[in-house]
């Protein structure tokens, strides 16, 4: 609930990235499709977060091509960005579901979220929000029944999901959630393991809930995240400052495209790569 308020200090650095963009020819559909839907307002978070990624893609010297047809259908991935190794990456904003709102209850002037692994409302549990945010990452590349955005990999060209997680939890969870996400219990170091997720199956046992590069993730969008998916990224900001989502961005291999080495030396490739890494 509270992460769906647009706060000054993201208003006002947002507002400073769109001045230094104004001059930038290829940023300028960005900047036009935030103006043609109203501006800086709560309902345009995920377009001002665009706003934000473009503005740092400038600062680290780099173009973009803005809403690019990567062959798949009429479907685009919003931002190509060329060079000795081409990136296609799309964002998508994780906002806070209908069933948090409704766990959110008023004590006098105050106002509590409760989700719970016990709660009556199945939907109102952390890991109903851990599966919901699977399901909008997997919506990039499968929706609607049909293959969307990204194509087959091929040549010099890798795919990346940055998901701002502003909603999930209302707070962003963290790096653990963020491996379950992706790899499923396995991805949690054992000494971590009391915060792996469980989901009640319908025979009513509990399970780890899978994650995306699981083959035997459920979700129909996860072969399609295998297969054309080579980073999935997660980002909270908080202090909205410049190199904030390069600094604070987590990314995660898909291991059916890519070993730790090849991760790695691609990661080197990367625009937006954390600062002395």
């Amino acid at each position: 609930m509270w992460s769906d308020t647009l706060t000054s200090r993201e208003a006002e650095f947002t507002e400073g990235a769109i001045k230094a963009l104004r001059g930038i020819v290829w940023a300028q559909p960005v900047l036009n499709r935030l103006q043609q839907a109203g501006g800086l307002k709560s309902e345009n978070m995920p377009l001002i977060f665009e706003v934000r990624f473009a503005y740092e893609l400038h600062r680290a010297g780099k173009i973009a091509e803005y809403e690019h047809s990567a062959g798949v259908g009429d479907s685009t991935v919003e931002f190509c960005i060329p060079g000795d190794v081409t990136w296609l990456v799309e964002l998508v904003s994780i906002r806070t579901s209908q069933a948090a709102k409704k766990a959110v209850t008023q004590h006098g002037l105050l106002y509590q979220q409760i989700l719970s692994s016990d709660a009556a409302d199945v939907a109102q549990s952390p890991e109903a929000e851990m599966i919901t945010a699977e399901q909008k990452i997997g919506e990039k590349v499968f929706a609607n029944g049909v293959q969307t955005k990204f194509p087959q990999p091929a040549g010099n060209v890798y795919h990346v999901i940055l998901s701002d997680m502003r909603g999930y939890l209302d707070e962003g969870g963290d790096v653990f959630d963020y491996r379950q996400m992706a790899y499923g219990p396995s991805g949690i170091p054992s000494q971590y393991s009391w915060t792996t997720h469980y989901w009640k199956t319908e025979a009513g046992k509990l399970e780890p809930i899978k994650g995306l590069f699981e083959k035997s993730c459920p979700l129909r969008a996860a072969r399609f995240i295998q297969e054309r998916i080579h980073f999935v990224g997660f980002v909270r900001e908080q202090e909205y400052q410049d190199g904030e989502i390069p600094h604070k961005a987590y990314y995660l291999l898909n291991p059916h495209l890519l070993t730790n080495e090849q991760a790695r030396k691609l990661y080197e490739a990367f625009p937006l790569r954390k600062s002395g890494v």
